[in-house]
């Protein structure tokens, strides 16, 4: 099994599983029940390492630093810009 594409394919699925979620607890629950629907076979420390790969991707696009990845609204408001 190819870890880096998988690592991509959920990564890439984030923004759509991932909506409201902004802490790293809540997002690698969440990537790990996405796992377990596409990639069940999926187990121990290739798991370990899927959801490590996908977090550190969100990491890298900011996906914590946002608070909500709701918009690519560049600004420090964040009370302000309450779109959908």
């Amino acid at each position: 099994m190819n870890l880096s594409a998988i690592i991509n394919d959920i990564a890439d699925q984030a923004d759509d599983f991932l909506d409201g979620v902004t802490t790293r607890a809540d997002a690698k629950a969440a990537i790990s029940e996405q796992l377990t629907i596409k990639y069940p076979t999926l187990a121990g420390p290739e798991r370990t390492k899927v959801i490590d790969g996908v977090l550190a991707v969100l990491n890298e696009e900011g996906f914590f630093e946002l608070g909500s990845s709701s918009d690519s609204g560049s600004g420090d408001s964040e009370a302000e810009s309450s779109g959908s």
